[in-house]
Parts: C-alpha cells; sequence; structure tokens
C-alpha cells in the first residue's frame, strides 16, 4: 500500500522531460525578450548621447559664429575686404580670440570636414589672425558626418554661398547628419552680433562707412 503512494505521488520520465522542455521554452521566451528589450535600451541610451554630444558642438558653433568680426584691413583704402568665408560645406571667418596675454587679439577660424586620423570628422580649425602657418586643429566629433551651411543677409533668405565683401550675413543656419546607426538631423541657426567694422561705431566714420558699406546697416 505504501509503495502503490509512492509510484502515483512521483513524476513519470514523460512527465519529467515535457516539464523540462516547457521551462526550457519559458526561459528562452524571457531570454530573447530581455535581450530585445536591453538591445533597444541600449539604443535608446547611445542615441540620447549622441544627440547631447551634438547639441554641444552646435552651441559651441553658433557661439564661434555669433563672435563673428567683420575686420577691414585698412578702413582708408577704397578696396573693401571684410573677411568672412562661407561656402555649403564650410565657413571661415575672424573672432575675438579665446585667451590672455599672447592668445589676446583675433582669431582665424574654419569649420568643415576632414580627416582625423583616418576617420572622418567634424574639425574646428584655429591660427592666429593672418598668420600663414600654425594654429591646431581640433576633432569635435567622429564619424560618417555631413556638416552644412546656409547663410541669410537683411532680406532672410537662406543660400548656400555668402561672397559678399562688405558684410557679414545676419544668420548662418548649421546643418549637421549622419547615417549610423539610423539616419539623424540636427540643425542649428546662429544670429551674428556685428555685421560692419568696428571703426564705423565712430561718429566721424558713420556716414563714410554707410556710404561704403551701404545703408541697409
Amino acid at each position: 500500500m505504501t509503495g502503490r503512494r509512492s509510484t502515483q505521488g512521483g513524476f513519470t520520465l514523460i512527465e519529467a522531460l515535457a516539464s523540462l522542455l516547457l521551462a526550457t521554452i519559458l526561459f528562452g521566451g524571457l531570454s530573447m525578450y530581455t535581450g530585445t528589450w536591453v538591445r533597444h535600451w541600449q539604443g535608446m541610451i547611445d542615441r540620447g548621447g549622441r544627440e547631447d554630444t551634438v547639441a554641444v558642438i552646435l552651441d559651441r558653433m553658433v557661439e564661434d559664429l555669433e563672435s563673428a568680426q567683420p575686420i577691414d584691413p585698412d578702413p582708408n583704402s577704397a578696396i573693401i575686404a571684410v573677411r568672412f568665408d562661407g561656402s555649403a560645406e564650410s565657413v571661415t571667418f575672424v573672432r575675438p580670440a579665446l585667451g590672455y596675454q599672447a592668445r589676446a587679439g583675433l582669431d582665424d577660424v574654419t569649420y568643415s570636414i576632414g580627416l582625423a586620423g583616418s576617420d572622418r570628422a567634424l574639425i574646428r580649425a584655429r591660427r592666429d589672425h593672418l598668420a600663414t602657418s600654425g594654429g591646431e586643429e581640433l576633432p569635435l566629433m567622429r564619424g560618417d558626418l555631413k556638416l552644412s551651411f546656409s547663410y541669410a543677409g537683411p532680406d532672410g533668405e537662406f543660400n548656400p554661398e555668402w561672397t559678399s565683401t562688405t558684410r557679414l550675413p545676419s544668420l548662418v543656419r548649421i546643418e549637421l547628419s549622419g547615417s549610423s546607426p539610423r539616419p539623424w538631423e540636427q540643425s542649428a541657426i546662429a544670429r551674428l552680433r556685428v555685421e560692419m567694422p568696428a571703426h564705423c561705431g565712430a561718429g566721424e566714420a558713420l556716414a563714410r562707412c554707410l556710404q561704403r558699406y551701404g545703408s541697409s546697416f
């Protein structure tokens, strides 16, 4: 009688195998679900980190551009030569140098896509104004990137190039995009603070500057 109860209360080999199979399926499903969720979560973190990085870079570019100075090398010359070279893929301008003593003065700054070693990168190049050598190139972000600029004058109409030698653009639109891991794009607009050379602020020079650079200022 005791032996019969023991046999009826246990598992048969088939029942044990079925239970093991069900447990395997259950844990396999949980593993797949957890792995997918973790990958999605990691992707969200990566995208958020990239968006934060791009936002910081765009803020830096906007700050640089908004500090651009319309340098006229010879205010008394009949030749106008305000320095601002803007194309669809790069921009070069003059801004006050960031520093003290030996670093005080003006810098030529260029933003473009180039190579940092063997990697494609967004590069900020800097050198002392009017220097023919030296300076530095700082890669701000690496990867499969595309950088695009467009420029607007007082009329607010954006164009892919800025060719004026008499004034700076009023607005510069910056677009930075990439294709990895998924296509993405972020943009910002810089509103330049100054559009004509500093010497035009003097009362005796204002009328001559308005005549020379145009009354649209």
